[in-house]
């Protein structure tokens, strides 16, 4: 039986959790509060009755709406105004959908569609109009302290820091720290972030807003302006291609002109970088390309290829390609193109990953790659008052 549940609350937050396996182990972090409340809601009126809903697999708008006690009539009518906003008929299990009834009439339809973003439709009268708004949380700023100790391979969350502000960490730095094969015993860093919460409940994290990561010695700096990353200096922290398609993973094998060939047992060059990682862990394109190849290719198994102008990068012994990647299918730098495997000729689950230039070998791990626009010399002064407060709680 579907459970009702009468609530106060006029917006939503979706109830995805970002999952993956972090490579950090650290054995010191501070945790440094400052208030920073978002914009706050009004109270519903006194005759406003919320009803929420869990959905549940098999449910269509048509039945959660018959469950809401919504006349038929008005759920076609809401799902043809709607439909140039949201297709309701979309819906996911486990997502949450409420009606909001005033004086036991539907007023409203709240429904999340991320964490971010929920859709809105209002009764106007006998017509429903609706609208992608953004979901009003209260923030809190954070900042926290790490240092690695001597595993890569401990979970985010047995230090308290979400898998989601870890991974965006790693991210932020990904142009110039291959996390597979950089870090360091008494590697540090440093990260304020978002915290968030909706009706005095916890909502999750939000964005990274600043970072320092202290590798081997050598500190590099984030800062988010404009929804994107500068260092400290205005310069931007893209790159053309990131260190490697594989966040957490181990380098089995490393780019040489003479490799004891482990199948073969012949010295042959290894003119790429192979990387040990679990079966079906997601293979990222290193760079915006276009799919020139999507499919077997002999010993390589199944394997895609990015073209990037000049530039070719190739993903080799994959387990299975992602929905979508197709030749001549543009993708962007970050994108899951495949999964680990070890298809073709392979002696266990590993990612090979190759680059060439006009068709010659590169080496990944040592090439320096462009980076983004820096921000102009009239921009500066704004850039470093919106992160000033910010280079405080890095310190």
């Amino acid at each position: 039986m579907r459970r009702t549940v009468l609530i106060t609350s006029l917006c939503a937050i979706s109830a995805s959790v970002v999952a993956a396996l972090v490579l950090l182990q650290i054995v010191t972090k501070e945790i440094v509060y400052v208030a920073h409340t978002g914009a706050t809601r009004a109270e519903p009126a006194a005759d406003t009755q919320v009803e929420e809903y869990v959905i549940q697999s098999g449910d269509t708008f048509a039945t959660v709406g018959e469950a809401a006690r919504i006349p038929f009539e008005e759920v076609q009518a809401i799902l043809e105004a709607t439909s140039g906003v949201y297709d309701f008929t979309t819906i996911r299990a486990g997502q949450i959908i409420r009606f909001i009834f005033a004086e036991k009439a539907l007023a409203a339809i709240e429904y999340p569609i991320s964490d971010d973003e929920v859709v809105v439709v209002e009764k106007n009268g006998s017509q429903f109009f609706a609208s992608k708004q953004p979901i009003e949380y209260e923030i809190e700023v954070v900042a926290a302290k790490g240092t690695i100790a001597d595993s890569l391979f401990a979970a985010a969350e047995s230090v308290g820091i979400e898998d989601k502000v870890t991974l965006e960490l790693a991210s932020i730095f990904s142009g110039d720290i291959d996390f597979a094969t950089d870090i360091r015993e008494g590697d540090s860093f440093s990260i304020v972030y978002e915290k968030r919460s909706l009706d005095g409940k916890d909502a999750g994290a939000g964005n990274v807003l600043a970072a320092r990561f202290i590798n081997d010695g050598k500190a590099f700096e984030a800062f988010r302006y404009q929804d994107a990353f500068y260092d400290t200096d205005g310069n931007s922290l893209v790159r053309q291609f990131l260190k490697s398609p594989l966040n957490y993973a181990r380098i089995s094998s490393g780019f040489s002109y003479q490799r004891t060939n482990p199948v073969t047992k012949q010295v042959t060059p290894h003119r790429a970088i192979d990387y040990a990682a679990p079966s079906g862990t997601p293979v990222i394109a290193t760079a915006d390309g276009t799919v020139s190849v999507a499919g077997s290719k002999g010993g390589l198994g199944i394997t895609v290829e990015l073209k990037h102008g000049n530039y070719l990068t190739q993903y080799a012994h994959l387990s299975s390609i992602a929905k979508g990647v197709k030749k001549g299918v543009d993708v962007l730098q970050g994108d899951v193109v495949g999964y680990v495997g070890s298809t073709g000729i392979s002696t266990g689950p590993h990612l090979q990953y190759a680059m060439f230039e006009n068709g010659n070998p590169v080496n990944p791990l040592t090439a320096e790659f462009p980076r983004g626009e820096p921000l102009s010399g009239s921009e500066l002064p704004a850039f470093n008052t919106a992160t000033g407060e910010y280079r405080k709680m890095l310190q």
